[in-house]
């Protein structure tokens, strides 16, 4: 008698998506490292000295040996990674099509309005921490405080959206990893894989701190991810409440800007635990409510490869 054996078949290995994870992080990884060796010739002590520096374009007498705007387009690429590897990306697999769908969902603002209010929260919870610090009442009001909160290279929320984190990540993470994550597992794992690759993606920049504010911004990077799925996912695909989301929760100096009193206190604290356990209640929804189950990508399905 001949048996017979059924095995599970066994998933191809998403080679664009390794492809996108090593790439971000050489082109990230790989300035940084080019930028340590600048700052060590300059006399700085870490390579965050310099980038902070060029950030603002505000160098001081420190020998460069390049042009400082050249710098300054190095730390853009370098916070770009994610978002230029996964354009590139899009365009190799997709075409025009799979572009197209990319800038539709950048535009697509109509949506519930819960899920404009968690796009929100960081602001929310920025107000409350605010408070809690009873710096509430050094609220200052100027046309130049909301020329500087708004487009500053420094703490700018126009420039944080545009030039940092929010455009320079979010196009890469939830525009091309995401959805393709979706298609292999669950939003919780997707959100998982996404999370810990993002927040690694950052030990560069936290070379300078101590170990226990480098685990705080692992986990809370982290924990992050599941709050940008289920607003990714609850806005049918939209990166709109992302961006918003990230761009808030990137620009409290904006905060400190508006209310003094803030300026050289730890008044981040409260927000910073409401938001990670926002983000692990996140996690425990997508857990229970997405369990096992796939997502089918937005993107053209007949050039997909």
């Amino acid at each position: 008698m001949q048996s017979t054996q059924h095995s599970t078949p066994r998933r191809a290995i998403d080679w664009p998506l390794i492809i996108f994870f090593v790439s971000s992080y050489a082109i990230a990884w790989g300035i940084a490292l080019y930028l340590a060796s600048i700052a060590k010739q300059a006399g700085l002590q870490h390579w965050t000295e310099l980038a902070a520096m060029a950030e603002v374009m505000e160098f001081d007498a420190t020998p460069l040996p390049l042009p400082a705007w050249s710098l300054y387009g190095l730390t853009r690429v370098q916070d770009f990674s994610f978002s230029i590897c996964g354009l590139i990306l899009i365009a190799h697999l997709h075409g025009k099509a799979g572009l197209k769908t990319l800038g539709q969902r950048l535009l697509q603002w109509r949506m519930p309005w819960m899920w404009w209010m968690l796009a929100l929260l960081p602001m929310f919870l920025y107000l409350l921490a605010t408070a809690v610090a009873g710096a509430s009442s050094s609220f200052t009001f100027s046309a130049q405080n909301i020329y500087t909160g708004l487009f500053s290279l420094e703490a700018g929320l126009v420039v944080t959206f545009f030039l940092r984190g929010p455009m320079g990540e979010e196009l890469g993470l939830r525009g091309f990893a995401l959805p393709r994550l979706q298609q292999r597992m669950s939003a919780f794992k997707a959100s998982v894989v996404i999370g810990a690759l993002w927040a690694l993606w950052h030990l560069p920049v936290l070379i300078d701190r101590d170990i226990v504010s480098v685990i705080i911004f692992l986990l809370l990077a982290f924990t992050l991810s599941f709050l940008f799925t289920l607003l990714f996912n609850g806005s049918a695909g939209s990166l709109l409440p992302g961006l918003v989301f990230h761009a808030f929760q990137n620009n409290e100096e904006t905060f400190e800007i508006l209310f003094p009193a803030l300026a050289g206190t730890n008044w981040e604290l409260t927000s910073s635990v409401l938001i990670l356990v926002a983000g692990i209640l996140a996690g425990i929804y997508l857990w229970m409510k997405h369990r096992g189950t796939a997502i089918e990508s937005p993107f053209p399905t007949k050039t997909l490869r």
